[in-house]
């Protein structure tokens, strides 16, 4: 059995560069690397092949965003075939998109960031996660403490949706759980194969402006459930403080905020509405 499945959605692949940067911190573990993309590149595939030439590259309908594709290589390998998988996928950097989790706001660049670095910073990094997993038993999924939530907003619309999927797997509902926000994350593998009762078309095609509701949306809150309702829980680490980060994003948003809606855009400054337009259907 191999230690750890990589898992790689790389939709912008224009940030290739800093994912191998991240990647070279696992060169010391048994690992094996699988890629997915929504279109072929081959100067991109070179590149892949050139920093690990046994990598697994394939090309996927865009469906799901990251999700769709992670569920469609859980398919494609075979689970008993490693312990751990690590997921990873690419953030878009010049979106104006904002979260705000366990009271800190983040915006889509410094979400990714703090994600990759608590994951695969460097090899000490990576050294002290897999030990933590093989030392404590009782960890299931392992990701950034910023990131690990059970705040009730971020899945309480969606919780009928989410206990239609665990039922689904074969589990009772729920009405609370912690998840990984931004879904990076260690994960032991065998907890994942009640996710083997979907597949990739099951997702609808991937559509920037849809924020929320989706079966990826749900999906990635049905991941942490799932390690709760197997007897797991899912582990925040904290390596390092990311404040000055936060306060400038929590400041740059207050000066300036643009919102996409589905079918509307809004400018705000000082919080204030300056602009509004309503997008034709």
């Amino acid at each position: 059995m191999k230690t750890l499945a990589v898992h790689l959605h790389l939709y912008y692949t224009e940030q290739l560069p800093n994912i191998i940067k991240y990647l070279k911190s696992l060169e010391d573990v048994d690992y094996d690397l699988f890629v997915t993309m929504v279109e072929i590149d081959k100067g991109i595939e070179e590149q892949i092949k050139a920093f690990n030439k046994k990598a697994n590259i394939r090309v996927v309908e865009n469906r799901g965003y990251d999700i769709g594709p992670f569920v469609d290589f859980l398919h494609k390998i075979n689970l008993d075939d490693y312990k751990y998988i690590l997921k990873l996928h690419t953030k878009g950097n010049t979106s104006f998109n904002h979260v705000k989790l366990n009271g800190k706001r983040l915006n889509n660049k410094l979400w990714g960031s703090v994600l990759l670095d608590s994951l695969l910073k460097d090899k000490n990094r990576v050294k002290d996660n897999l030990n933590l997993l093989d030392n404590k038993l009782n960890i299931g999924m392992l990701s950034s403490e910023y990131c690990v939530t059970s705040e009730k907003q971020t899945y309480q619309s969606l919780l009928p949706d989410i206990n239609n999927v665990l039922i689904k797997c074969g589990f009772n509902s729920t009405d609370h759980f912690y998840f990984v926000a931004g879904a990076m994350f260690y994960v032991r593998t065998h907890l994942l194969k009640p996710l083997l009762k979907y597949n990739i078309q099951n997702f609808e095609f991937t559509d920037a402006k849809i924020k929320e509701g989706t079966l990826a949306h749900i999906l990635e809150r049905v991941f942490g459930a799932l390690i709760f309702k197997q007897g797991q829980i899912v582990q925040g680490v904290k390596y390092e403080n990311y404040f000055i980060k936060i306060l400038f994003v929590a400041v740059k948003r207050f000066l300036f905020q643009k919102k996409q809606q589905p079918h509307k855009l809004t400018i705000k400054i000082f919080k204030i509405p300056v602009y509004s337009r309503k997008e034709r259907l």
